[in-house]
């Protein structure tokens, strides 16, 4: 066997071979220099470190003034971890050749090995500078740089390297994470792109371009990277992770929770009990949810993130004190956290302490990225406490960064129609119709809608009834005027209401749910002001325009005829559905509020109350003092028809805002309203009389939650109607 044979087979890279051949030829020649260099490079290559010293240090030891051998062995003795020799090494061959780039090379890597990270930057930049074509001296230099900071110089490094060389697969990879990590996300993804191209099934490279895909909002291409870096390296801990995170950020909470349980079949880690925790509350699991949650407190108490979680947790459960104690204990740990702020001032609001909500909601709003909704939350909370102005400057802060917020824009509504503002109240209403969270499913039709009044003559319309009994009542009022301009309306109605709304003029009523005839337009019925340009002084406020049925009201007047005094109906509590929606909160009261209107002389209180709230008369102290018509008043599938009937024997209607109250005014009855501080649009401000309904008179909190002030104030007019009826008789 030849030199020239095992040559052949080296380069040929059949290392084996080659070292065979080497091994015959020493044993011949034991002290060949050439032969002991040749065969130690080969044993490295087949990672036969320690070998390989013996046979390069040996070859030196016949030769030693050849630099390339003492960077060879250099080599060597770093992968057998004698760093120091290894440094030794490469100080010889630089005093032998210091031109010799790959001396410093690998001198800087033995230093950087030995902790002596300024050396070893400064032999990079020698090897850079002997060998300035080398886009590895370059990578090397970029690794150096940034271990010592100076990530922008990496970065130029990295990406002259690149430039250098553009299938070094290292120099695009480490480009693509510093990239990353200095935040330009577009470039590290170009980068990892590259990489891919050379090296496509490399996991953590598919990994890592998920990640700037992530970063850059891209979460569907994003979750395509994790998936196929999971199909190279299944279950990755990492990986398997940031893919859970975006199945999150995409709201797939049952995909991320079946990645969370994947992750803690193999021991429980805070970050994936959290993000199981947040999985089970997105798919409205939140018992559930508390378990992970408490429990990756239990391992990492100082995390923030689970108290916060735990507190949105408890939020939906209703736990409206627990959850504001974790929010808490989330803001000691991290003040700056402004989601967690505005989750805290929800709660407060929630527990009715709006004057803490709104200082709760302006210290988030103080950090940078508070969620846009904390604007409207605000506004929430301002309005709760009468300040209206700046509700509405909150709003439109809201609105400014999230033009089509629905909840914002509602919200206005309301507090534009509340002060009267009529014009641009009724427009932002509409919203409603698009959101189905605001209470009003979208409905479409055929025809399309009606919005201006000439069109109306010879026409069909349908009309349908959008939103709650009282509403329905209330605005019913506008049917026959449509009808007198020559429209034939249709009324579409919940079944509950038809039989009552059958006094209405000139209107063709059918029930919700039934086939919808052919029509030339539709309009939903809170719609109707919008389309008619209704303001304070053209609201329809003729009265009545509902009546009772004439044998109903026959029939209660007999049983009603000797009860003694002033007849007065008491209604007290509205809808709990309604009453759960921020803007309707506080309409009701509880029926002990109304306990000085029992100590009124010559006065006969009648329960109007049916459903919810109808039971707090049995535990009533003044109980026994108001009339109970009984479990046949209205029973039965048409609503208010007993009590439209029992109001004509009455001589008075006392109710909180709901829909007996609508009821009482749409029958020309005289109705006492007890409202809250912040009622309900419909109702203005400041005022005592209701546009709405001529027969009406409003008694308002002078505070929010004091309905004292309101009863004693309604005892007190009660009184006076005593004396009055009494004198009337005389």
């Amino acid at each position: 066997m030849s030199l020239k044979a095992a040559l052949r087979e080296h380069r040929a890279g059949r290392l084996r071979e080659a070292v065979a051949i080497y091994e015959t030829l020493l044993r011949d020649a034991p002290h060949d220099a050439d032969l002991m260099q040749l065969l130690g490079t080969a044993l490295a290559q087949l990672g036969r470190y320690a070998d390989a010293v013996l046979l390069l240090a040996g070859s030196l030891e016949v030769q030693p003034d050849r630099p390339t051998v003492h960077v060879n062995l250099a080599q060597a003795l770093r992968a057998v971890g004698r760093e120091q020799e290894a440094l030794e090494c490469c100080d010889r061959a630089i005093a032998l050749d210091g031109t010799l780039a790959g001396a410093y090379r690998m001198r800087a890597a033995a230093l950087t090995a030995l902790g002596r990270r300024e050396e070893a930057l400064a032999s990079y930049g020698e090897a850079v500078r002997r060998a300035p074509a080398d886009a590895a001296a370059h990578a090397d230099l970029g690794v150096a740089l940034e271990a010592s900071g100076r990530s922008r110089d990496a970065l130029q490094c990295f990406a002259r390297a690149v430039a250098l060389d553009p299938n070094l697969v290292a120099a695009h990879h480490n480009l693509g994470i510093l990239a990353a990590r200095l935040g330009d996300h577009a470039r590290a993804l170009q980068s990892f792109d590259r990489t891919l191209a050379l090296q496509p099934q490399d996991a953590a490279l598919h990994n890592n371009r998920g990640n700037a895909l992530k970063e850059l909002g891209r979460l569907a291409e994003a979750l395509q990277s994790y998936t196929v870096a999971l199909g190279i390296e299944p279950g990755h801990r990492d990986t398997l992770h940031n893919r859970a995170v975006v199945h999150l950020l995409l709201g797939q909470h049952a995909e991320a929770l079946r990645d969370y349980d994947a992750l803690l079949v193999r021991g429980d880690h805070a970050p994936d009990l959290i993000g199981r925790g947040i999985a089970l509350i997105g798919l409205g699991r939140c018992e559930e949810a508390l378990v992970p949650l408490e429990r990756a407190i239990a391992l990492a108490p100082g995390d923030c993130m689970a108290h916060a979680q735990r507190g949105v947790t408890l939020q939906r459960l209703g736990r409206l004190a627990e959850a504001l104690a974790s929010f808490d204990i989330a803001l000691a740990i991290e003040p700056a956290l402004p989601e967690v702020l505005n989750n805290r001032g929800v709660a407060l609001f929630d527990l009715d302490r709006p004057e803490e909500a709104v200082t709760s909601f302006e210290r988030a709003l103080a950090l940078r990225g508070a969620p846009a909704d904390t604007y409207t939350n605000m506004g929430m909370a301002l309005r709760a406490l009468g300040r209206y102005r700046e509700a509405l400057e909150s709003f439109a802060r809201t609105l400014a960064r999230k033009p089509d917020d629905s909840k914002a824009t509602f919200a206005s509504a309301f507090v534009r129609l509340a002060l009267g503002d009529f014009k641009q109240g009724w427009p932002l209403y509409e919203v409603r119709l698009r959101d189905p969270e605001l209470g009003t499913a979208p409905r479409t039709f055929v025809a399309p809608r009606w919005e201006r009044p000439e069109e109306l003559a010879g026409k069909r319309l349908l009309v349908y009834a959008d939103q709650g009994l009282g509403d329905v009542i209330q605005f019913c009022r506008y049917l026959p005027s449509l009808a007198e301009r020559g429209a034939r309306v249709i009324f579409e109605v919940m079944p509950s209401l038809k039989a009552l709304l059958r006094s209405l003029d000139g209107v063709q009523l059918m029930s919700r749910g039934e086939p919808v005839p052919p029509v030339d337009y539709y309009c939903p019925l809170l719609s109707l002001p919008l389309a008619l340009d209704t303001d304070e002084g053209t609201i329809p406020h003729a009265v009545p325009y509902l009546a009772a049925e004439p044998a109903r009201v026959a029939k209660w007047k007999a049983r009603l005829a000797e009860l003694p005094g002033l007849r007065v109906g008491m209604a007290w509590q509205g809808n709990p559905t309604v009453e759960r929606l921020v803007l309707a909160r506080g309409r009701s009261m509880p029926l002990e509020a109304l306990a000085a209107l029992a100590g009124v002389p010559g006065v006969s209180l009648v329960s109007l109350q049916k459903g919810p709230g109808a039971d707090q008369l049995a535990g009533c102290a003044f109980g026994d003092r108001v009339i109970d018509l009984g479990p046949d008043f209205d029973r039965g599938p048409d609503a208010f028809l007993d009590t439209a009937a029992v109001m004509a024997s009455l001589d008075l209607v006392i109710s909180t805002d709901t829909a007996i109250a609508h009821l009482a005014g749409a029958l020309a009855r005289p109705t006492w309203v007890a409202l809250s501080a912040v009622p309900e649009w419909r109702w203005l401000l400041a005022r005592e009389d209701s546009p709405w309904y001529p027969t009406m008179r409003l008694f308002r909190q002078p505070a929010r939650g004091d309905w004292r002030t309101v009863a004693s104030a309604l005892a007190a007019a009660l009184n006076a109607a005593v004396v009055e009826s009494r004198s009337g008789r005389r």
